[in-house]
């Protein structure tokens, strides 16, 4: 199986981003934490011939702007546009997310489906369900991402591959290394990782070359290293 790192890219500019993308082939673009953004440099960014999943959170620019950006990516040829259960699928607001998948499933983008738990990983049965919903929407993966406090935290959410094949557990947190190295010894299908000379966009990344030599070594799970810091005003967390 081969083992695949996605680069999680939101620097302060374009330019920037434009020159992280350089050296990767699989990445995700946080256009919510991407400085100078616009819908033009958008159209730009997605025209570069990679894998790119397109997400933006909610919180930064209102629904209409989101919409148009999104919009933009996958009209750019996004191959993945990630959606989360809390501000984008529920009952509500799923007008949003019906016009904008009915577009991308013309355009060929797949969907990542996802939810995102900051206060720390909860109950079994709230994970189960969780995976359950998310796949209600026939995603092409499922991405369950909560802050892991202890090993335990972890393994629960490593757990969460055994129910569905989609399944990208991301740990957050103190055990954010170990938990994604070993989703990946484990079957995921991706982790998340900062590219090399980027920033961290969530609490719990380590850099893809870190990532590579554990990996490499065969020690998912011994002698982690601390994640390194983030900035938590550049980091926007969906419960």
């Amino acid at each position: 199986m081969r083992l695949r790192l996605c680069a999680s890219i939101g620097e302060p500019t374009v330019a920037r981003c434009r020159g992280l993308l350089r050296g990767v082939r699989f990445a995700e673009l946080r256009l919510d934490l991407i400085g100078d953004l616009d819908v033009a440099s958008v159209r730009s960014l997605f025209s570069l011939k990679k894998e790119l999943i397109a997400t933006c959170r909610a919180g930064r620019f209102t629904e209409a702007e989101r919409l148009a950006l999104l919009g933009a990516a996958i009209a750019a040829g996004a191959a993945f546009v990630d959606l989360d259960l809390d501000t984008d699928l529920r009952r509500e607001e799923f007008f949003f997310a019906r016009h904008l998948l009915a577009f991308a499933r013309r355009r060929g983008c797949r969907l990542v489906a996802s939810r995102h738990f900051s206060g720390g990983t909860p109950s079994d049965r709230t994970l189960f369900s969780t995976v359950r919903r998310l796949a209600s929407f026939d995603p092409a993966f499922i991405k369950v991402a909560s802050r892991a406090d202890s090993e335990e935290d972890a393994a629960r959410l490593l757990a969460l591959m055994a129910l569905d094949r989609r399944v990208v557990p991301v740990a957050m947190g103190e055990w954010g290394p170990a938990g994604r190295v070993a989703a990946l010894r484990l079957g995921a299908p991706f982790a998340y990782v900062t590219p090399p000379g980027g920033r961290v966009t969530a609490p719990g990344q380590i850099d893809a070359a870190l990532a590579r030599e554990l990996l490499d070594a065969g020690r998912a799970l011994v002698a982690f290293p601390r994640p390194p810091a983030y900035n938590g005003s550049s980091y926007r967390d969906r419960r």
